[in-house]
Protein backbone atom coordinates (compact mmCIF):
# COMPACT_ATOMS: atom_id res chain seq x y z
CA UNK A 1 0.00 0.00 0.00
CA UNK A 2 1.77 3.61 -0.97
CA UNK A 3 0.94 5.79 1.56
CA UNK A 4 4.05 8.39 2.07
CA UNK A 5 4.98 9.63 -0.96
CA UNK A 6 7.71 12.29 -1.75
CA UNK A 7 8.05 14.87 -4.95
CA UNK A 8 11.30 15.83 -5.10
CA UNK A 9 11.88 19.53 -5.43
CA UNK A 10 14.80 20.17 -8.25
CA UNK A 11 13.91 23.34 -9.36
CA UNK A 12 11.44 22.19 -11.92
CA UNK A 13 8.12 23.82 -11.90
CA UNK A 14 4.25 22.42 -11.30
CA UNK A 15 4.82 21.03 -7.85
CA UNK A 16 1.19 22.32 -7.21
CA UNK A 17 -0.58 20.32 -9.65
CA UNK A 18 1.10 16.93 -9.03
CA UNK A 19 0.45 17.96 -5.40
CA UNK A 20 -3.37 18.19 -5.74
CA UNK A 21 -3.98 16.13 -8.21
CA UNK A 22 -2.53 13.17 -5.40
CA UNK A 23 -4.45 14.94 -2.84
CA UNK A 24 -7.89 14.38 -4.27
CA UNK A 25 -6.93 10.69 -4.76
CA UNK A 26 -6.26 10.52 -0.94
CA UNK A 27 -2.89 10.90 -0.29
CA UNK A 28 -1.14 13.35 1.61
CA UNK A 29 2.49 13.85 -0.43
CA UNK A 30 5.65 15.63 0.77
CA UNK A 31 7.80 17.89 -0.90
CA UNK A 32 10.84 17.59 -0.15
CA UNK A 33 13.85 19.78 -1.19
CA UNK A 34 17.18 17.79 -2.01
CA UNK A 35 19.44 20.32 -0.65
CA UNK A 36 18.23 19.82 2.83
CA UNK A 37 19.26 17.33 5.37
CA UNK A 38 16.62 15.44 6.44
CA UNK A 39 15.73 14.76 2.32
CA UNK A 40 17.94 11.35 2.88
CA UNK A 41 15.92 9.74 5.36
CA UNK A 42 12.35 11.34 4.31
CA UNK A 43 13.25 9.03 0.71
CA UNK A 44 14.87 5.85 2.22
CA UNK A 45 11.12 5.43 4.20
CA UNK A 46 8.85 6.19 1.36
CA UNK A 47 6.41 4.42 -0.51
CA UNK A 48 6.69 6.28 -3.88
CA UNK A 49 9.11 9.11 -5.26
CA UNK A 50 7.58 11.41 -7.51
CA UNK A 51 10.34 13.47 -10.19
CA UNK A 52 8.34 15.95 -11.46
CA UNK A 53 8.42 18.61 -14.61
CA UNK A 54 8.73 21.61 -15.89
CA UNK A 55 12.67 22.44 -16.17
CA UNK A 56 16.05 21.87 -17.43
CA UNK A 57 17.93 18.42 -17.76
CA UNK A 58 21.19 19.91 -16.31
CA UNK A 59 20.40 22.12 -13.77
CA UNK A 60 18.06 19.70 -12.29
CA UNK A 61 20.67 17.27 -12.59
CA UNK A 62 22.95 19.22 -10.20
CA UNK A 63 20.48 19.24 -7.78
CA UNK A 64 19.61 15.75 -8.18
CA UNK A 65 23.13 14.38 -7.53
CA UNK A 66 23.10 15.09 -4.05
CA UNK A 67 20.62 12.67 -3.65
CA UNK A 68 21.16 10.29 -7.18
CA UNK A 69 22.68 7.38 -5.03
CA UNK A 70 19.29 7.09 -3.15
CA UNK A 71 17.14 7.33 -5.61
CA UNK A 72 18.88 4.47 -7.43
CA UNK A 73 18.54 2.38 -4.27
CA UNK A 74 14.83 3.35 -3.97
CA UNK A 75 14.53 2.15 -7.40
CA UNK A 76 16.55 -0.97 -7.04
CA UNK A 77 14.77 -2.13 -3.80
CA UNK A 78 11.68 -2.94 -5.72
CA UNK A 79 10.01 0.37 -4.65
CA UNK A 80 7.99 2.58 -7.27
CA UNK A 81 8.78 5.91 -8.54
CA UNK A 82 7.13 8.00 -11.44
CA UNK A 83 8.34 10.38 -13.59
CA UNK A 84 6.61 13.25 -15.21
CA UNK A 85 7.84 15.63 -18.49
CA UNK A 86 11.14 16.04 -17.38
CA UNK A 87 10.65 13.46 -14.62
CA UNK A 88 11.03 11.15 -17.34
CA UNK A 89 13.64 12.61 -19.28
CA UNK A 90 16.07 12.59 -16.08
CA UNK A 91 15.89 8.81 -15.82
CA UNK A 92 18.00 8.07 -18.92
CA UNK A 93 21.69 8.26 -19.64
CA UNK A 94 21.86 11.65 -21.20
CA UNK A 95 20.38 14.04 -23.48
CA UNK A 96 20.79 16.37 -25.85
CA UNK A 97 19.44 19.32 -23.71
CA UNK A 98 22.68 19.12 -21.64
CA UNK A 99 25.79 17.74 -23.55
CA UNK A 100 28.04 15.80 -20.69
CA UNK A 101 25.87 15.74 -18.24
CA UNK A 102 25.13 12.16 -17.02
CA UNK A 103 21.31 11.12 -16.14
CA UNK A 104 20.41 8.85 -13.39
CA UNK A 105 20.85 6.20 -15.82
CA UNK A 106 17.87 4.09 -14.05
CA UNK A 107 16.41 3.72 -17.54
CA UNK A 108 19.03 2.72 -20.66
CA UNK A 109 18.94 5.18 -23.34
CA UNK A 110 18.67 9.04 -24.37
CA UNK A 111 16.78 12.08 -24.41
CA UNK A 112 16.83 14.15 -28.25
CA UNK A 113 15.41 16.98 -29.06
CA UNK A 114 12.73 17.51 -31.95
CA UNK A 115 14.23 18.47 -35.29
CA UNK A 116 11.94 19.03 -38.27
CA UNK A 117 12.86 19.19 -41.73
CA UNK A 118 8.81 18.71 -43.45
CA UNK A 119 6.39 20.60 -41.88
CA UNK A 120 3.80 19.06 -43.43
CA UNK A 121 4.02 15.92 -41.57
CA UNK A 122 0.48 14.69 -40.30
CA UNK A 123 -0.49 15.90 -36.88
CA UNK A 124 -2.53 14.58 -33.88
CA UNK A 125 -2.45 17.82 -32.26
CA UNK A 126 -5.39 19.89 -33.17
CA UNK A 127 -5.61 23.41 -34.16
CA UNK A 128 -2.12 23.98 -35.47
CA UNK A 129 -0.84 23.54 -39.08
CA UNK A 130 2.96 23.96 -38.35
CA UNK A 131 5.54 22.32 -36.27
CA UNK A 132 6.48 24.59 -33.52
CA UNK A 133 9.17 23.91 -30.72
CA UNK A 134 8.26 22.82 -27.85
CA UNK A 135 5.41 20.24 -28.66
CA UNK A 136 2.93 22.49 -26.73
CA UNK A 137 -0.98 21.06 -26.88
CA UNK A 138 -3.25 18.05 -26.16
CA UNK A 139 -2.66 15.32 -28.40
CA UNK A 140 -3.24 11.65 -28.46
CA UNK A 141 -1.35 9.04 -26.07
CA UNK A 142 -1.53 5.43 -28.50
CA UNK A 143 -1.33 2.68 -25.47
CA UNK A 144 0.55 -0.68 -25.79
CA UNK A 145 -2.17 -3.33 -26.40
CA UNK A 146 -2.01 -6.18 -23.75
CA UNK A 147 -3.59 -9.36 -24.64
CA UNK A 148 -2.89 -11.78 -21.49
CA UNK A 149 -4.59 -10.90 -18.48
CA UNK A 150 -2.01 -12.13 -16.20
CA UNK A 151 -0.25 -8.81 -16.97
CA UNK A 152 -0.35 -6.63 -14.52
CA UNK A 153 -0.01 -3.54 -16.58
CA UNK A 154 -4.07 -4.25 -17.38
CA UNK A 155 -4.77 -1.75 -14.51
CA UNK A 156 -2.46 0.96 -15.95
CA UNK A 157 -5.50 1.04 -18.83
CA UNK A 158 -8.97 0.31 -16.56
CA UNK A 159 -11.63 2.50 -18.30
CA UNK A 160 -9.30 4.23 -20.74
CA UNK A 161 -9.79 3.94 -24.36
CA UNK A 162 -6.84 2.68 -26.50
CA UNK A 163 -5.96 6.29 -27.65
CA UNK A 164 -6.69 9.49 -24.93
CA UNK A 165 -5.46 13.19 -25.32
CA UNK A 166 -3.15 14.65 -22.16
CA UNK A 167 -1.78 17.81 -22.18
CA UNK A 168 2.04 18.06 -23.52
CA UNK A 169 4.60 20.80 -23.12
CA UNK A 170 8.01 19.92 -24.28
CA UNK A 171 10.95 20.01 -26.79
CA UNK A 172 13.29 16.59 -25.90
CA UNK A 173 11.39 13.05 -26.03
CA UNK A 174 13.08 9.85 -24.74
CA UNK A 175 14.44 7.10 -26.57
CA UNK A 176 14.89 4.11 -24.60
CA UNK A 177 17.18 1.40 -25.99
CA UNK A 178 14.80 -1.41 -24.77
CA UNK A 179 11.58 -0.64 -26.76
CA UNK A 180 9.35 -2.87 -25.05
CA UNK A 181 9.36 -1.03 -22.29
CA UNK A 182 7.44 2.05 -24.55
CA UNK A 183 3.66 2.05 -23.09
CA UNK A 184 2.66 4.76 -24.94
CA UNK A 185 3.73 6.67 -28.28
CA UNK A 186 2.63 9.65 -29.47
CA UNK A 187 2.74 11.68 -33.16
CA UNK A 188 4.40 14.95 -33.55
CA UNK A 189 6.03 15.17 -36.16
CA UNK A 190 6.78 11.87 -36.17
CA UNK A 191 6.19 8.76 -33.24
CA UNK A 192 7.85 9.14 -30.12
CA UNK A 193 7.79 7.28 -26.85
CA UNK A 194 5.47 9.06 -24.53
CA UNK A 195 4.89 6.79 -21.49
CA UNK A 196 7.10 4.00 -20.51
CA UNK A 197 6.39 0.94 -17.70
CA UNK A 198 9.21 -1.16 -16.96
CA UNK A 199 8.29 -3.05 -13.39
CA UNK A 200 8.39 -0.65 -10.45
CA UNK A 201 8.95 2.17 -12.88
CA UNK A 202 6.46 4.37 -14.74
CA UNK A 203 7.21 7.66 -16.16
CA UNK A 204 5.17 10.02 -18.70
CA UNK A 205 6.24 12.85 -21.53
CA UNK A 206 2.93 14.22 -20.91
CA UNK A 207 1.29 15.88 -17.92
CA UNK A 208 -1.35 13.30 -16.51
CA UNK A 209 -1.65 15.98 -13.83
CA UNK A 210 -2.79 18.55 -16.32
CA UNK A 211 -4.82 16.97 -18.19
CA UNK A 212 -8.75 16.61 -16.92
CA UNK A 213 -10.52 14.00 -15.88
CA UNK A 214 -8.84 11.34 -18.38
CA UNK A 215 -5.38 12.14 -16.42
CA UNK A 216 -6.33 11.70 -13.19
CA UNK A 217 -7.94 8.35 -13.85
CA UNK A 218 -4.74 7.53 -15.51
CA UNK A 219 -2.66 8.69 -12.45
CA UNK A 220 -5.45 6.57 -10.32
CA UNK A 221 -4.67 3.43 -12.04
CA UNK A 222 -0.79 4.28 -11.88
CA UNK A 223 -0.67 4.25 -8.45
CA UNK A 224 -3.11 0.84 -8.25
CA UNK A 225 -0.53 -0.77 -10.51
CA UNK A 226 2.21 0.52 -8.34
CA UNK A 227 0.71 -0.79 -5.28
CA UNK A 228 0.63 -4.17 -6.71
CA UNK A 229 4.32 -4.53 -7.74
Amino acid sequence: MIKKVVIIDYGAGNLKSITKALKVLGLNPIVLNPLLPETNSQILSCDLIVLPGVGEFGSSLRVLDKIKDIIIKHVVSNKPLLGICLGIQLLFNKSEESPGKIGLGIVPGKVVKFKFKNLNNRLNCQHINSLPIPHMCWNKVKFVDIKSEKDKRKIILQKLKKEEFFYFIHSYYPIPKDERICFGTTEYGKEFCSMIVKNNIVATQFHLEKSGDKGLLLLKNVIKYLEKI
